[in-house]
């Protein structure tokens, strides 16, 4: 698949991420579509890419590597070159399609990315080139802050200044001098140095991106062989481009985005020059703007057989940047590089010259008969030891598949039983089996411990009834003991006597007699030391019972410990149980509490839900229109042009006509196009509100379903039933106006597309051909810019005016709000003192009731009372309507404000 010593093209794999959990959540819709059996990707209803592969969602790693990165492999071994570059949006699968975040624990995973492959792959190839030897070493550098880093280097810090340098040499191209290189001899150790490295990589957090990568990296693999063939290989997972109103970074994360999108725009600059087949040859390519082009000049136009793994986003939300990454990556295939072996010739035919020597001497020694045969036997034989056995590996494959197989259904048997350990269910049953069990145990030990107890009190009264036995016993031995004593005594002088009585011949007859009398006193030794024995072992019986009794009593006191222990553990375990059903009814009380809540709730939902429907409603009809008055725009372009090819247009006030025509349509279609823009981001930004509210709808409804089903109460019941009877009518409500608004949004961005067509905006100028043309134009501009001035000053004008007016509204406001606030004063002290004057008055009518003898004084005051009550009810209903007259001015200023400040 690898041409040899010919221009070929840059490869380009496009590879999709699926929606993630974040995009779903915010009700993101899906602008790609993959043609089937063709690498090529549609964007909207129109756009078309075609690329050398195309991975869609559901492709896994290993797929991606077999069909694109596998086949530069088999040039590495060749000395060729090679570069696997990942490009892409921040968040767009770069680093996870790389594995730059690859441990040893993930060494058997499907997710496993490009480097951990790569790395299996050359020793796997490497064992098999056994006519050469073959030396690997890596280096791992990231580019931060347009800083190269040594990650292989743990005493490195980004803090001091860097010592690595960038050095090119004519004839080995681009060197990096002062960076670490380590030699490796295994796979392990390969990935080693790959973990070091990502662990020392930098990451930040992001609005778009948990674990976003802030710095460029690159991991270099040199396989040198012992034919002076020398080829390298550049794993790069580049930091994806971001935008600040997206990402809301700050600060030092704001820093970084910044110098990861210079070094990106430096590389799409030189992906654009080496691209653009109008400057093949003459146009200068930018590969000294930053150090990140200038490390990758070989790749990209040079000696280098090179794969872009251009990431995307499907999200509609991300169709711009989706967008942008297709046109570089299209660009990139037009990227021409010229790969060649890496050989030294005097090397190589120094080689041949010595492969023939050795040759020679190998037949030399076959003609003189050497051990050439037995070698090559022997040779032979180790080389089909060392094959693989395809049976055995077929073995270990099955015996594999069915270790993971058995590791699966464990976890999922795990799972199960921590969630049914969970439930209220579960938890009572557990402790009923719990209960049983020890008292099961209870009733055994009991049992147990009644029969050592038994046995104990039996062995004791054998122990007291062999006691006056045991006496008996020991005082028979002492007799015994005694009469053996005297016995040994006796024979000790009858054997005297017989030993004497040898040397006298008078004394045969008494010898005769002692040597009888000497057998007599051994079998009475004897018989005596066989009772003395018998006596011993009824003693030992003895001790034996004690013992046995002592152990026995010592395991009854354990056992009734342990009684005691299983009786607290019973006790403890019914007091945990008996505060976790307390638990749980005041749940059930908190559950019942919330439900009730809940039903209050669901008016201010209804009514909620009205008014945000409402909004919708107004930002949809305004989108339709921009969409209108874009389409509308458009239109009038394509007559605009059609018109341009009439030949009464030629003269200077039809060049001057056309112009302006043309120009102003231009300037609607533009403002158009950012009124369109504006309606989409508000489209969408409605979109992912109004996910976020289905969403929480949903989780309201599933926390209302999950105690319902838990707690058997009817009313409980009732009312969750209820409730999530009208959170799901809502959440369907508000679901149905998911498809027309992302119609709405997909027909707006197609008709952005169009708009923003790269063809068009290169085109653009190509109207304005002349001299005359140009100075139309120009003052066609002048004046726009002008009347566009002049109407923005009048209209700020107007805004200060209308501050103005609110500012005096508000201080009149204030005013009126002050003289309320004093009125209010004074009539609550009228009221006050009408109070005082009526109990007076009260008072005094009482007292004049008691006496009789006043009537008439009484009578005349009685008339100067009612006519003082006359003048304070005329002056309270004055108070009454001067109040309704300044509470209605104040409304009336109220509204004024408010209309005011609306407009």
């Amino acid at each position: 698949m690898l041409e040899d010593d010919k221009s070929i093209p840059v490869r380009v794999a496009l590879r999709c991420r699926p929606l993630v959990a974040k995009e779903i959540n915010e009700g993101c819709q899906t602008c790609l579509t993959f043609v089937p059996g063709e690498p090529q990707v549609v964007v909207g209803t129109e756009k078309a890419f075609t690329y050398d592969f195309v991975f869609d969602p559901t492709t896994e790693q290993e797929e991606v590597f077999n069909s694109a990165v596998s086949p530069l492999l088999y040039g590495l071994f060749k000395g060729y070159h090679a570069t696997v570059l990942a490009y892409g949006q921040t968040g767009s699968g770069k680093t996870f399609s790389m594995g730059g975040t690859y441990t040893s624990a993930q060494e058997n995973e499907p997710t496993v990315g490009v480097i951990p492959r790569v790395v299996r792959m050359i020793f796997q190839e490497r064992e098999k080139h056994t006519d050469c030897e073959v030396s690997l070493t890596v280096s791992y550098l990231e580019i931060y802050n347009e800083e190269i880093l040594d990650l292989l280097c743990p005493s490195a810090s980004k803090d001091k200044p860097s010592t690595i340098n960038i050095r090119e040499d004519p004839k080995e191209g681009i060197k990096i001098v002062g960076l670490t290189e380590r030699q490796v001899m295994s796979a392990h150790e390969m990935v080693g140095c790959l973990e070091l490295g990502n662990s020392a990589r930098t990451v930040g957090s992001t609005a778009m991106n948990a674990a976003s990568s802030r710095s460029h990296a690159i991991f270099t693999i040199t396989l040198e062989q012992s034919d002076n063939v020398v080829s390298k290989l550049h794993l790069v997972d580049l930091a994806g481009s971001e935008r600040q109103k997206k990402t809301k970074a700050e600060g030092d994360r704001l820093k970084e985005g910044i110098s990861i999108n210079r070094g990106l725009l430096s590389l799409g600059n030189v992906i654009s020059a080496l691209g653009d087949e109008s400057k093949k040859g003459t146009g200068f390519v930018p590969y000294r703007d930053s150090k990140l082009t200038r490390l990758l000049q070989d790749s990209l136009g040079g000696n280098s057989h090179t794969l872009m793994i251009a990431c995307i986003s499907p999200a509609d939300s991300n169709i711009e940047e989706t967008i942008n990454t297709l046109r570089y990556a299209d660009r990139a295939r037009k990227i021409k590089n010229k790969p060649v072996v890496n050989v030294d010739p005097r090397a190589a035919e120094m080689k041949h010259l010595k492969q023939q020597v050795q040759e020679l001497q190998v037949m030399l020694l076959h003609a003189r008969g050497g051990i050439f045969g037995g070698i090559t036997m022997i040779f032979t034989c180790a080389i089909l030891f060392l094959l693989p056995h395809p049976q055995t590996d077929q073995a270990n494959e099955k015996l594999q598949t069915l270790t993971f197989l058995i590791a699966t259904l464990l976890r999922k048997c795990l799972l199960t039983a921590a969630a049914d350990k969970d439930s209220p269910e579960a938890f009572t049953t557990q402790h009923a089996l719990r209960q049983a069990q020890m008292s099961k145990e209870l009733i055994e030990l009991n049992n147990v411990l009644a029969l050592k107890e038994e046995f104990v009190r039996k062995m004791c009264q054998n122990d007291s009834h062999l006691e006056p036995m045991q006496t008996e016993h020991q005082n028979n031995i002492k007799s015994l003991q005694t009469s053996v004593g005297s016995l040994q005594k006796e024979k000790e002088d009858l054997i005297q006597a017989l030993q004497s009585a040898k040397k006298d011949v008078n004394q045969a007859k008494l010898s005769e007699q002692r040597r009888k009398r000497l057998q007599e006193l051994e079998a009475q030794i004897t018989d005596m030391k066989k009772k003395l024995q018998e006596q011993s072992k009824l003693l030992k019986v003895k001790e034996s019972s004690v013992r046995s009794v002592a152990k026995l009593n010592h395991e009854i006191q354990a056992m009734k410990t342990q009684r005691v222990q299983l009786m607290r553990q019973m006790k403890e375990d019914s007091e945990k149980f008996r505060v976790w059903k307390n638990k749980k009814d005041k749940e059930v009380l908190q559950l019942k509490e919330k439900d009730r809540k809940r039903q209050f709730q669901m008016v201010k939902l209804e009514s909620d839900f009205q008014k945000q429907a409402n909004v919708l409603r107004r930002k949809t009809e305004e989108a339709a229109a921009a969409n209108k008055r874009l389409k509308d725009a458009l239109q009038k372009r394509s007559e605009v042009a059609e018109k341009r090819k009439d030949i009464h247009y030629r003269g200077m006030e039809g060049a001057a006509g056309r112009v302006k025509t043309w120009l102003l349509n231009e300037v609607e279609v533009l403002v158009s196009t950012g009124e369109a823009r504006r309606h989409l981001q508000d489209l969408l930004e409605d979109r992912k509100i109004l996910a976020e509210e289905i969403s929480q709808l949903k989780q309201q409804m599933e926390a209302g379903e999950r105690p319902a089903a838990k707690v058997r109460v009817s009313g409980v019941l009732l009312i969750h039933v209820y409730v999530c009877i009208c959170i799901d009518k809502h959440s369907h409500v508000m679901s149905y106006g998911f498809p027309p608004r992302s119609a709405q949004i997909a027909d707006l961005q197609q008709k952005v597309l169009d708009a923003d067509n790269e063809g068009r905006l290169k085109q653009r100028w190509d109207n304005i051909t002349t001299m005359v043309e140009a100075k139309c134009a120009l003052k066609v501009l002048m004046s726009e810019l002008v009347s566009a001035k002049t109407t923005s000053s009048k209209l700020e004008s107007e805004l200060k005016q209308e501050k103005s007016n609110v500012l005096d509204l508000q201080k009149t406001l204030c005013d009126e709000r002050k003289l309320m606030s004093t009125m209010d004063m004074e009539h609550q002290h009228r009221l006050v003192e009408l109070e005082q004057m009526h109990q007076e008055k009260v008072l005094y009518l009482l007292g004049q009731l008691q006496s009789e003898e006043s009537k008439s004084v009484e009578k005349e005051q009685e008339e100067e009372t009612s006519k003082r009550e006359r003048e304070l009810l005329q002056r309270l209903k004055f108070q009454v309507c001067h109040t309704v007259l300044s509470t209605t001015v104040h409304n009336n200023i109220l509204a004024e404000c408010s209309s005011g400040s609306y407009s």
